[in-house]
C-alpha cells in the first residue's frame, strides 16, 4: 500500500471514508488476500447498511475477478483517460 487515510465528511460527521493507494493489480490482490482484511471487510456489512468499496484506476481483469470473489460490495470506476490507479 502506498497510502492510506481515513476522513470524515465534513458535511455529515457520520460518514467516514477510507482511502487506499496501490502501486498495481498485484499489490492490491495481496492486501484483499490477508486474512485480517478479509475478515475486516466482513465485518462492515454487518454495520452499515450502505457499505461499498469503490475503486478508482485501471483494473485488470484479474483484479476484477478477485474482487468479485470476495462477496464484498466493490463499485469500479474505471479510468477514461488511459492509465491511472488509485
Amino acid at each position: 500500500m502506498l497510502h492510506n487515510t481515513f476522513d470524515q465528511d465534513p458535511e455529515n460527521s457520520l460518514i467516514f471514508v477510507w482511502t487506499e493507494a496501490y502501486k498495481n493489480d498485484d499489490a492490491f490482490i495481496a492486501h484483499l488476500a490477508n486474512p485480517a482484511v478479509g475478515e475486516y471487510l466482513q465485518e462492515h456489512s454487518k454495520l452499515a447498511d450502505n457499505f461499498t468499496v469503490e475503486v478508482y484506476g485501471t483494473v485488470g481483469e484479474k483484479c476484477l475477478e478477485v474482487m468479485k470473489k470476495t462477496g464484498v460490495p466493490f463499485k469500479v470506476f474505471q479510468s477514461k483517460l488511459g492509465y491511472s490507479r488509485l
